[in-house]
């Protein structure tokens, strides 16, 4: 069965639904999955620790013990107010003490549920790994950090290896892969997702070049014969990292969920990164769809800028699209573009101000009927400021086609706690060491490529008039 099939048979039905030989299919081709697929396999074939299932034989056995006390007790409880009582209350006496017992283990047992309860294993065990390993980077603690790296690959690993830092635990990777995904980046959502497995930083990609061909013949007559024509586009892993700052107490503050809070920073940067780099990037050190000499090109009007957009420019892309790649096609541009087009006028008859009513109600759903496509908006596309003469801006086209997106997905980290470094903000400077605040660097390496440029359209400015 093909793994892509078997993948997909997988996410709708559930492992068990799965046969033997699909299950174990499956399990050897883990590397083939998107982060969200992987989650999902790993949850539905995690196995059952013996240590937990051992805490809860136990805790089945002691409620077995205490249910054969509360039986004696109650006979005992039972008897005792029936002495002390039976002379005022005659007739009375085992209905009373029967009241008495049933709720006062009815309170025992409640009270004995909120403790065992409060024992259990709850959704904290993540947070506490990377309490854990911040606080063994902290501390330097080699032996603790080379046994959360044992847990985090399966790549023999040696410790703090030349590239410097270490794997962090498979929970925060696992959820700064789930939040950039989900919420941060087009790259990561609209791209194909092809992880890279084994070693070194590049690998050959297979693209068609050109399709089979047809010929009329007559009967009987030679038919002449047609090959495809494949080229091959080389893809290239590259660092990414990114410096988050906070101070020591968050270590130990167990209100604050330090999982959810470093994954949250350090996907929205590297996601925001990536669509710079793979939407708009000038060379160094990626060339972006938009600057990428071989896609296909809708020009505006001589002398034309970014405000000069129309609808019908827009259409103009769908046109020069590649018929195939129209399916699952979409517009990606600035929301400051996007709002030229909320702002479209009729041409004005009578209006005393010269201005003509709005073309369409300015919302998106009404935008996205009439160009039949839907709008991504992305800050990491060029917005209103561009200028300059054939300059491009817009990008359509299907992107899960044309592109491909791929990592290693081992995210590394090292603890910085004596340097000077730079704020978000581009300006504040932060002395570690004097403010009583560490700084954790965390990096990836992630590559692209565009692998069929021609299900790609993009909208530049006007050439020179």
């Amino acid at each position: 069965m093909n793994i892509a099939t078997l993948i997909a048979k997988f996410i709708k039905d559930g492992f068990e639904a799965l046969k033997d030989e699909e299950k174990q299919l499956l399990k050897d081709n883990v590397s083939l999955m998107s982060p969200s697929q992987r989650e999902k396999f790993e949850e539905a074939t995690k196995e059952v620790d013996p240590e937990e299932k051992e805490e809860e034989e136990e805790e089945e056995a002691e409620e077995e013990e205490e249910e054969e006390e509360e039986a004696v007790d109650e006979k005992a409880l039972k008897a005792m107010i029936s002495k002390s009582v039976q002379d005022e209350i005659g007739e009375q006496v085992d209905s009373i003490s029967e009241k008495l017992v049933t709720k006062f283990f009815a309170g025992a047992k409640d009270q004995r549920k909120k403790v065992i309860d409060t024992g259990k294993k709850g959704d904290t065990d993540g947070n506490e790994n990377t309490r854990a390993f911040m606080k063994a980077l902290l501390g330097r603690d080699k032996k603790a950090l080379a046994a959360f790296n044992t847990k985090a690959t399966t790549y023999n690993y040696t410790g703090d290896d030349a590239r410097g830092g270490y794997l962090v635990p498979e929970e925060l990777q696992a959820e700064i892969l789930r939040i950039a995904e989900a919420e941060y980046g087009i790259a990561r959502r609209d791209f194909t997702y092809l992880p890279f497995s084994g070693p070194g930083n590049e690998r050959k990609i297979p693209t068609l070049a050109s399709s089979v061909s047809v010929s009329w013949v007559n009967e009987a007559g030679s038919k002449p014969g047609t090959n495809p024509t494949f080229g091959l586009v080389t893809q290239t892993l590259k660092k990414l990292a990114a410096i988050i700052p906070f101070t020591e107490e968050i270590l130990e503050d167990s209100v604050i969920n330090l999982t959810q809070l470093v994954a949250t920073l350090f996907a929205e940067a590297v996601s925001k990164e990536e669509d710079i780099q793979f939407l708009y990037g000038t060379g160094a050190p990626w060339t972006g769809i938009l600057n990428n000499g071989s896609v296909e090109v809708v020009a505006l009007g001589a002398g034309e800028g970014v405000s000069d957009i129309s609808f019908e420019k827009l259409i103009d892309m769908q046109d020069e699209c590649a018929s195939g790649a129209l399916a699952g096609a979409k517009y990606y541009m600035n929301r400051t573009i996007y709002s030229y087009l909320r702002k479209l006028r009729a041409d004005a008859i009578t209006a005393a101000d010269g201005k003509g009513m709005f073309l369409l109600p300015p919302n998106k759903k009404s935008i996205e009927d009439i160009l039949d496509y839907p709008i991504e908006l992305s800050d990491a596309l060029p917005g209103k400021t561009l200028a300059g003469n054939s300059k491009p801006f817009v990008i359509f086209g299907n992107l899960k086609l044309a592109a491909i997106f791929g990592d290693k997905q081992q995210i590394r980290a090292k603890l910085l706690d004596q340097a000077t470094i730079t704020d978000g903000d581009g300006e504040t400077t932060i002395n570690l060491a004097e403010e009583d605040m560490i700084a954790l660097r965390l990096e990836e390496r992630v590559g692209y490529v565009l692998a069929l440029p021609t299900a790609i359209v993009v909208l530049k400015t006007g050439a020179a008039s």
